[in-house]
């Protein structure tokens, strides 16, 4: 196992408590809408609203990862940040990058399966909803797999040209 492995699944896991603030947060503008307008009784509404979340949280993830922390609450809690191999700081575009792939893609590929069957995709036996959920299924093994063996490097960190290292000096909580 990779030795900053446990570090990193708690800062990930502090990040999501981040990330469920966000959603529960549009909550009640979702119920106004659903309220006020005929909007919730159409399948795409659902698919369209369900990105704002992932969108603020990837954007709030990557400013924090290009900022002077390098690091994402849950990661500055862990002594972590995020470097580019040269050990620089990640810009905002390769943080953006980062962030898109690790939880804008993952989120909506789930919203995408969950709407996608609630809508009776399984029973109609929809390519959509088949597809996004073994998609988002694999995608979530193939992160924990590459973030908890070799380098610790996964998918996004690859595609960033980035990787999470101990922070040069520990950030207070």
């Amino acid at each position: 196992m990779h030795p900053l492995a446990r570090r990193r699944c708690l800062a990930h896991l502090t990040d999501c408590v981040g990330c469920l603030g966000i959603a529960v947060s549009m909550f009640p503008l979702g119920a106004v809408i659903v309220r006020t307008t005929d909007l919730a009784s159409r399948p795409w509404f659902g698919h369209v609203v369900s990105v704002v979340p992932p969108v603020i949280a990837t954007v709030v993830a990557a400013r924090a990862e290009s900022g002077p922390s390098r690091a994402t609450w849950g990661k500055r809690r862990q002594g972590l940040e995020v470097v580019r191999r040269d050990g620089g700081a990640s810009t905002p575009r390769e943080a953006l990058v980062r962030n898109a792939a690790k939880i804008l893609v993952p989120w909506q590929l789930g919203h995408t399966a969950t709407i996608s069957a609630a809508w009776g995709g399984f029973e109609k036996r929809d390519p959509v909803t088949y597809a996004s959920s073994l998609a988002v299924y694999g995608l979530i093994g193939w992160f924990a797999w590459t973030g908890l063996r070799g380098d610790g490097r996964g998918p996004h960190d690859r595609l960033a040209g980035t990787h999470v290292v101990p922070a040069a000096e520990p950030v207070g909580a």
